[in-house]
């Protein structure tokens, strides 16, 4: 895979070196299979959608059986033992945002690539290797993060290769975007919902400008428009039963975003103040909430949180309402 190839021109020549660039071309193969499985058409009907996650999980088992990967986890599932010499372990979301596949819209697959061993999973997101967030639309994009840098390939699909699209890339500071699952605001805490009432008061509001709002579940798909235009991706905890560290997995999602959106200029933290990539993990399959994006906006959203920019009385947006209210 070109993907590959352009890797290793990158990298030195030890043999860590030469297993990343492995793994990352085997990661090429499965994404372009799946670009090419999805193509064909998602279903429809229900009870299939499960098979084709099945199907494109399995699929990149296959490839990975290839490459010096010791173990794979994958989301809700115990870890699979490939090849315990091997020197990497992959920790993976093979199908991210399946339900928007009937609507023609994004999916996606998050990779986090970090050293084998009795701890593979257990260590903070510093300690990765390399992290890869791909996407599946009207192209699918392969977005690399290795040490300091981020870059994007792009596959062609005649020849099913990927090839460099973007090199070095940067997110700008600011931007007035933001993206967030408007339909749970009700479950937002008080800072969570001043922050997005502030940017929806737009110019005539305290943050002085006015913002565009959009949402795609699938986290892949936000993280590449974090890459491509700037702004926030919010994904909060909330307060309903259960739902206080949100829904995003630390050790399979927030990781691979954090690795590939700090080294592209911008920051990953959980609303607050603490960077995704240093939270301790405590289980394979915890949850962690999960703002990203353009460096400024993200430090703002944790300003509402800490209580310097937040006043929840002050909000008209989400201030209960009714038709008999004083």
């Amino acid at each position: 895979m070109m993907v590959g190839s352009r890797l290793a021109a990158c990298l030195g020549g030890d043999e860590a070196d030469r297993a990343v660039a492995g793994v990352v071309a085997a990661l090429g193969k499965a994404a372009a299979e799946t670009a090419a499985l999805l193509a064909r058409g998602a279903p429809d009907e229900a009870g299939t959608a499960p098979d084709l996650a099945a199907q494109v999980a399995d699929g990149f088992v296959r490839v990975l059986r290839e490459a010096p990967v010791a173990v794979v986890a994958q989301r809700g599932e115990a870890p699979g033992t490939l090849d315990p010499s091997a020197p990497v372990a992959v920790a993976l979301s093979a199908l991210d945002g399946l339900a928007n596949l009937a609507g023609n819209m994004p999916a996606g697959t998050l990779v986090s690539l970090r050293p084998a061993g009795p701890d593979a999973f257990g260590r903070p997101g510093r300690a990765q290797l390399a992290a890869g967030v791909i996407t599946y639309g009207p192209r699918t994009d392969f977005a690399l993060a290795l040490g300091s840098c981020t870059r994007i390939f792009t596959l062609d699909p005649a020849g099913r290769e990927f090839r460099l699209s973007r090199d070095a890339v940067t997110i700008p500071a600011t931007s007035p975007l933001y993206a967030v699952d408007a339909a749970q605001a009700r479950f937002w805490d008080a800072p969570m919902r001043a922050f997005v009432d502030d940017c929806l008061r737009g110019a005539e509001g305290p943050r002085g400008q006015d913002f565009a709002m959009s949402w795609c579940a699938s986290l892949a798909a936000g993280a590449q428009r974090v890459l491509a235009r700037g702004g926030v991706h919010l994904s909060p905890g909330e307060t309903r039963r259960g739902g206080a560290n949100g829904p995003t997995r630390l050790v399979h999602e927030a990781q691979a975003v954090a690795l590939v959106v700090e080294a592209a200029g911008g920051a990953a933290t959980d609303g607050r103040d603490a960077a995704i990539l240093d939270l301790p993990v405590l289980d394979l399959h915890q949850c962690t909430p999960f703002v990203f994006g353009s460096a400024e906006e993200v430090a703002c959203v944790g300003k509402y949180h800490d209580g310097r920019r937040h006043s929840a009385a002050r909000s008209p947006l989400f201030g209960q309402r009714g038709l008999l209210r004083a």
